[in-house]
This record gives structure tokens, C-alpha cells and sequence, in this order.
């Protein structure tokens, strides 16, 4: 027998789990299409409000039609009893015969009180969630509307919000090259190769300088080039890391050391010359950290686990108030991205097939089982999507965030994806308009030499 989790149900022919909101929205998930079997009509679709009558079969009439003197519900319920009962009730909204007697009928955006006469207002923010708005929601009397942060414009659908100015872009890295992609145009170009036998591994951006740092497996360093001036160095020898992190503002450059168990930084500007300038932020109790992810203006990071506990964590970037996000529910989180508009944290879960995201406060905990989710390696989140390269595929992916849909192939290669990052115009958008503080920022935070900032 088919196991589901609790957020999925199972398809009639018992082969594959579909998540509970994909049940009856207009799109057949599961391959035999029972999750949309009956649903034309029913009162208790999600997403619907049904305030019009319900027939004695499970179907939805419209209030009007019933005591008309037709039978329109297959089972004549909506006719005869006491229909010729007048309306006289204190209804707030509406009243309308019915077999049953007079009965109150709301507006739409609005619902039935208890006492059978007054209508309360639909919380429509809180009641659809994510599904409402993709960044701000403002419920309102009978309905809501969607906002949008600046740099960005809300679409003609009244719920997407679009990045303004400038195409956002990914950086992709693939085996030996360091790809961009134009998100809108779809347009491939590559900004940088190296030898052959170098692989590109984890990579991320300097927006100040406008540097690209990446892990070097071959030489077991992190290496760096500028896309303004052509130079090219090493920032650090002998580390090896699954993900590496760029601090733009503090000026650091951390990474995780799985095999170690350990969190690292050195500062942005330094050079190799021999010996090792770096620091160990966090160690002793970390279970294969893997994954890491930075909110610079905030001075935090994000990091997940991989151990025989799996979890996600969280702490200040000087390694200090450490706790723990989400610690049940997960299986093997490889792939971390931010999604600062709407406070979330995006992860891809390789050994539950699964892309799962929370709270920045670790509530609000949403996973979809999808099966396409093979080997994900690095993920990022630009407006609605969720972009990730998968290893196994040698492709790189998006899916509508809020409901795993709308499954895209952006890019294929007979070579391995690894590092993926959204372009630098997304970070500086996002920071221009979401409040923090990071002490590294002025002057270093006084510092000679690393600093870690401790908000």
C-alpha cells in the first residue's frame, strides 16, 4: 500500500502521492486524474466559498435558482418543503427561500456567522497563505488586494510580483565554465573557463566589487575573477567545501566544511601567500553541515546538516545564538536558498525527493513531494520560481515555488550543474528595502583584522 505523508493524498490507482492543494484546482496531478474526479461542483472545493445551496448529492447551487419552481439540483432537493415561507429574517446580507425555510446568505469575501444572520469577512491573506500574494497581502471588507516591495511591479494577474530595470540573471556553473542566464530572455552566455580538468563547483557573487568567487576541487582552494578588470586569484588553499557564501557587506567569505564539521570565513580581500587566513566560526557540535546561506544586512546565517540528525540551523554570522529551525520532517536538505520578500528559507531535499520551505522563524512549514527532485545541488528563488541545479538530470530547473508546478528545464548539458546564484541586480533590490544591520560593514567593525558581525 501507497505512503503518503499527512499533506499528501493518495491517487485512486494507488502509484503516486499529490500534495492536498492539488486536489480539484483545475489540473489533473495524478495520471489516472482522479484528483479532479467530481470536482466541477462540489460545495467544499478548496479555494471556494460556497455560499449558495447544497444539494442533496454534493453539488453546489447557485441561491438563486432554488425555490424558483425548477429543479436544478438532480435530486429535486432544491425545491418544494418550505419554499413558500417568506423571507422575514434579520438577515446582515441577503435572504432567500429555501426547502428547509428562509434562510441568510452572504456576499462574496464574506461567510456565514453562528448565529445563522450575520456575515463575517474572509480573511483571504490568512486563509490562502502563500497562495494569496507572492510578497505583501492587505485584506480588506469582502475581498483583498496584493502589494509589491519597491523595485518591483505587481502583474496584470493582481498577485505576482516582477522585478523592474534590469533582466535578473542566474550564474550557472557547469563542470569547467561559469554560465549566465537570462531569466526573461532565456539568453546563455559564458563569462568564464577554466581548465578543463577544474571543476566549478560551489560559486557565489560579490555585488561591491563585482567578483565571483568559486570552490576549486582539483586544487583544493577557493578561487576568484573579477568580471570588470579581467583579474583572477586565490582567496584560500587546502579547504574542501560543498558550499561557499559570500558576506558582501562585512567583506567576508564563509564555507562549510562537511567531513570537519565545521563553519569557516576569511575576509574577501585576502590573498594566498602561503599560509592559511582563516578562522573556524563554528565547531564541535555541527552533523555535516553542507548547505549555507547568508542574510548580510541582518548579520545571519543559515546553514543545513546532513549527518545521521538532519536539520536546518541558524546563528549570527559570528557563529554565536545558534538554534535550531527545523529539525523533523527532513531527509537529506542539500540545496538552501532565501526568499527575503516573503521571510522564507527554500530547501530541495535529495533523499526525500521533496522541496520543502518555513518561516525564517521556523514556522509555517510547507513540503511538496516531487519526483523530478533527484541530486539537487545549489537552489535560488527569483519572484515566483524556485530555480535549482540537479545533478542527475545535468539540467538546471524552476518550479513555481508556492506549488511545486510548472516544471521548466532552463538548462541541459552532458556536464554536471553544480553552483547556482541569482545575478547581483535581486541582492541589491532586496537589501535596499529590507531593515538589518551588519557591524562589519563601516570601517570593519574596528576590526585589524576578520571581522564577524554579532547583531
Amino acid at each position: 500500500h501507497l505512503s503518503c505523508p499527512r499533506t499528501h493524498v493518495p491517487c485512486r490507482d494507488g502509484t503516486e502521492c499529490v500534495a492536498q492543494e492539488y486536489m480539484c484546482d483545475g489540473e489533473k496531478d495524478c495520471a489516472d486524474g482522479s484528483d479532479e474526479d467530481g470536482c466541477a461542483q462540489l460545495c467544499d472545493t478548496p479555494g471556494r466559498s460556497c455560499s449558495s445551496y447544497p444539494c442533496g448529492l454534493g453539488a453546489c447551487l447557485n441561491a438563486s435558482l432554488v425555490c424558483d419552481g425548477q429543479q436544478d439540483c438532480a435530486d429535486g432537493s432544491d425545491e418544494g418543503g418550505n419554499c413558500s415561507v417568506p423571507c422575514q429574517r434579520s438577515c446582515t446580507h441577503l435572504c432567500y427561500p429555501s426547502p428547509q425555510g428562509p434562510r441568510c446568505w452572504c456576499d462574496p469575501g464574506y461567510r456565514l456567522a453562528e448565529d445563522g444572520l450575520s456575515c463575517m469577512d474572509i480573511d483571504e491573506c490568512t486563509e490562502r497563505g502563500e497562495g494569496a500574494c507572492s510578497q505583501t497581502c492587505l485584506n480588506a471588507p469582502g475581498s483583498y488586494s496584493c502589494g509589491c516591495l519597491p523595485g518591483y511591479l505587481l502583474e496584470p494577474d493582481g498577485r505576482i510580483c516582477k522585478l523592474t530595470g534590469p533582466e535578473p540573471m542566474l550564474l550557472v556553473a557547469v563542470q569547467s565554465e561559469l554560465l549566465s542566464y537570462g531569466l526573461r530572455s532565456g539568453r546563455e552566455e559564458v563569462l568564464l573557463a577554466t581548465d578543463k580538468d577544474h571543476v566549478v563547483f560551489s560559486l557565489d557573487y560579490d555585488l561591491v566589487e563585482r567578483k565571483v568567487f568559486w570552490m576549486d576541487l582539483a586544487t583544493e582552494s577557493i578561487r576568484w575573477q573579477s568580471f570588470d578588470l579581467g583579474k583572477k586569484g586565490t582567496l584560500v588553499k587546502g579547504v574542501r567545501s560543498d558550499c561557499i557564501a559570500v558576506d558582501w557587506l562585512g567583506r567576508n567569505l564563509y564555507w562549510t566544511d562537511g567531513a570537519a564539521g565545521q563553519v569557516l570565513a576569511t575576509r574577501l580581500g585576502a590573498a594566498w601567500r602561503g599560509i592559511p587566513e582563516y578562522t573556524v566560526v563554528m565547531d564541535g557540535d555541527l552533523d555535516r553541515p553542507h548547505s549555507l546561506v547568508l542574510q548580510p544586512l541582518a548579520g545571519l546565517l543559515y546553514w543545513s546538516e546532513v549527518g545521521s540528525h538532519p536539520r536546518l540551523m541558524e546563528a549570527t554570522m559570528d557563529g554565536s545564538r545558534r538554534h535550531v529551525l527545523l529539525a523533523q520532517g527532513l531527509g537529506w536538505p542539500t540545496a538552501l536558498a532565501l526568499d527575503l520578500p516573503t521571510w522564507r528559507i527554500f530547501w530541495l531535499d535529495e533523499k526525500l525527493g521533496s522541496v520543502g520551505s518555513a518561516r525564517l522563524d521556523g514556522t509555517s512549514v510547507k513540503v511538496l513531494q516531487l519526483g523530478w527532485v533527484q541530486s539537487p545541488f545549489a537552489a535560488a528563488v527569483c519572484e515566483g520560481q524556485l530555480y535549482w541545479s540537479e545533478r542527475k538530470a545535468w539540467s538546471v530547473q524552476q518550479v513555481d515555488k508556492v506549488s511545486g508546478k510548472n516544471r521548466t528545464v532552463l538548462l541541459k548539458r552532458h556536464r554536471q550543474p553544480h553552483g547556482l546564484q541569482l545575478c547581483p541586480v535581486v541582492a541589491m533590490l532586496t537589501c535596499a528595502v529590507l531593515a538589518g544591520t551588519n557591524g562589519c560593514a563601516k570601517s570593519n567593525g574596528g576590526c585589524a583584522h576578520l571581522c564577524l558581525p554579532n547583531p
